[in-house]
């Protein structure tokens, strides 16, 4: 392991070491980065590192946290805990006061563009429900809702410099801090830190299933790892039987006969979109 002792961020994090101190993993880019800085040094431990499992994520991505990231937080002796989403919410696909489904799919509802393209997409509400919800459930359960409340408690999250829009500033029990954007680290700065760590290139944290990923990642995942894409092609037929307008791509084709591109240049939403730092859509 290549040890970096020379990187000196712009600004330092601002640790409160008396509230309880949470990494919120998305087990992505910026996640692994933080875990990496903390082994370093360059960032002080948390009491615990927590991600939730939203039980559709990308096979690599779990790959690389038990071969990479777990014997890291074994190393320092921080608890790392990855916890099932159905173990502390029944909120699946559709929310259930609404009958809306969770994930942002492509629409094509209100028609179709001149050239065949869905001309909606609906707006995503998993991660607030797969991901959030359910760390503060296993938290207070973990450890004690009167605990973490007369303590108050620090969710690291890993927005970067780059995601200024994704910031939000909390009062209460639970604040949301951001170390990469507090030490102006951008996304790219994260990569080449795990890499210059000594650790492979992280992949990009979503679920198989995920509408928000991009066209190349699309391909990438159908040569690489055919199960999850075959996965992500049945969940579009098992959604497209209650909700026939609903797609993963925006060509409102079956995933299998998505005329995708890989050029770079028709990417179907900014990288922002990805659950690499812990949270999608806030």
């Amino acid at each position: 392991m290549i040890k970096i002792k020379n990187f000196i961020p712009a600004r330092q994090f601002k640790h409160n070491p008396n509230r309880f101190n949470v990494m919120s993993s998305g087990m992505g880019t910026q996640s692994n980065a933080i875990i990496c800085m903390i082994h370093a040094g360059i960032l002080p431990k948390p009491d615990v590192i927590v991600a939730a499992d939203t039980e559709r994520e990308a096979s690599n991505v779990f790959e690389y946290q038990k071969k990479h990231i777990q014997p890291l937080c074994d190393e320092m002796n921080i608890p790392y805990y990855i916890v099932p989403k159905s173990q502390f919410t029944n909120v699946d696909l559709v929310q259930p006061s609404s009958g809306m489904t969770l994930a942002g799919y492509y629409s094509e509802w209100d028609g179709r563009k001149e050239n065949g393209e869905c001309r909606g997409k609906q707006p995503g509400y998993c991660s607030a429900r797969w991901k959030r919800e359910v760390i503060e459930r296993f938290l207070n359960k973990k450890y004690g809702q009167s605990y973490l409340t007369k303590r108050g408690v620090d969710m690291w999250m890993g927005m970067s410099l780059d995601e200024p829009k994704r910031i939000k500033v909390t009062t209460g029990k639970w604040h949301r801090v951001y170390p990469l954007f507090e030490m102006m680290i951008t996304r790219q700065m994260a990569i080449q830190f795990v890499e210059q760590y000594g650790l492979p290139t992280p992949p990009r944290s979503a679920c198989w299933m995920c509408p928000n990923r991009r066209e190349s990642e699309w391909l990438w995942m159908k040569e690489n790892v055919p199960e999850d894409f075959k996965k992500a092609c049945e969940h579009e037929k098992e959604i497209q039987k209650d909700n026939p307008h609903l797609w993963l791509t925006k060509y409102g084709v079956p995933l299998a006969d998505a005329p995708l591109k890989s050029n770079g240049m028709d990417e179907q939403l900014d990288l922002v979109q990805f659950c690499d730092s812990g949270m999608c859509f806030v």
